[in-house]
């Protein structure tokens, strides 16, 4: 399907951008994702969404994982975000890389429904076969190493969710994987569609969204990476009779934007005395010699595939993601709960692609 207001975004030149709110703690080595902060019970989560909102962003992503980050303390995705959706009223709501496994999809279509319907239409489902062995297991969940079956249940349950929206009458549904008898979903969400997201770039994942999203996302990489992952992708929909023309684009990163290379070292040593307290590990020698003003270039492991830098370095690096196709970027600030990184970021940087 293609979205007129996607081809006018695209045609002007201007990008979504969305914000991931911090919902787990994660000082750590690599300074990989956020809150640096050693308590998640520390984090204002929703004051943060809040302000996300104020400052303008387009849309506020909640991760959906049941043990993640420092002590394994993360809050439950849905219920995250359903509260975040009470205390917002414009951008628009997902989980980042929503869990099928983890809920049983006719429960998570009711689930999206609601929301979406109460939220006034603003949810978009972004889905995911399931990559986090460890916690499924963990938690007594039903879980298949093999990759590929995962992929084919997730079509399954997309066509579930699709045959109780599209349906104002009960339904029986006989798939491999999942049964209905009778059911019927009602009140139906507001949108008419909710947009499917898919991402990364497994040979299932790619085939499939070829054939069936809305919506395809990369996690960091570098530009020469994500041309590679892209090329998969147009090759993928090309084959099922689509282009890139019905399908949203969005980039996942780490971000981390100062006035200037003072203000960026001040921050980058905030975040590594973080790690040091918590004892989540020792900095990168090339992270301590930028601190301390020995070098004036962070790894390429960090500018690569991340965001981060001058608003100038910031804006340059967009520019280049736009280039290559990005219409939406999700955000995890680095900075924080702090709001000062993202507040500067929509005055500074955002409003050039907007």
């Amino acid at each position: 399907m293609i979205s007129a207001e996607l081809a006018a975004r695209r045609k002007a030149g201007t990008l979504k951008m969305g914000y991931c709110v911090p919902a787990f703690a994660m000082p750590s080595p690599g300074l990989f994702r956020v809150p640096n902060v050693a308590r998640i019970e520390d984090v204002d989560v929703l004051g943060n969404a809040r302000e996300a909102e104020r400052l303008g962003f387009d849309s506020l992503w909640v991760c959906d994982h049941l043990m993640l980050g420092r002590e394994q303390a993360v809050l439950e995705g849905w219920t995250t975000l359903a509260m975040i959706a009470g205390a917002t009223s414009r951008a628009q709501l997902g989980l980042i890389h929503q869990a099928n496994l983890f809920r049983a999809p006719q429960i998570a279509a009711k689930m999206m429904s609601t929301l979406d319907l109460l939220s006034g239409g603003r949810f978009i489902h972004f889905f995911e076969a399931g990559m986090g062995r460890p916690e499924q297991v963990a938690y007594g969940l039903d879980w298949d190493d093999n990759h590929d079956a995962r992929v084919e249940r997730l079509e399954e349950a997309i066509n579930l969710i699709k045959a109780l929206y599209a349906s104002d009458k009960p339904i029986d549904f006989d798939g491999k994987f999942y049964q209905l008898s009778g059911a019927q979903l009602a009140p139906k969400p507001v949108q008419s569609h909710i947009p499917v997201w898919l991402g990364e770039a497994f040979d299932p994942v790619i085939e499939l969204s070829g054939r069936i999203a809305d919506g395809w996302n990369s996690t960091p990489v570098t530009l020469t990476e994500l041309a590679r992952r892209l090329a998969l992708l147009d090759a993928s929909l090309a084959k099922a009779g689509r282009s890139r023309a019905e399908v949203e684009i969005s980039f996942e990163t780490q971000i981390l934007v100062a006035p200037d290379l003072k203000t960026l070292r001040r921050k980058v040593a905030g975040l590594v005395e973080r790690m040091v307290e918590t004892r989540s590990g020792e900095p990168q020698p090339e992270v301590t010699d930028f601190v301390a003003g020995r070098v004036d270039r962070l790894p390429e492991a960090m500018t690569g595939p991340w965001i981060i830098g001058t608003a100038e370095e910031a804006k340059a690096r967009i520019t280049e993601l736009r280039g290559q196709g990005v219409d939406h970027l999700m955000l995890w600030f680095m900075d924080a709960p702090e709001t000062d990184g993202m507040a500067y970021f929509m005055e500074e940087v955002a409003p050039g692609f907007r």
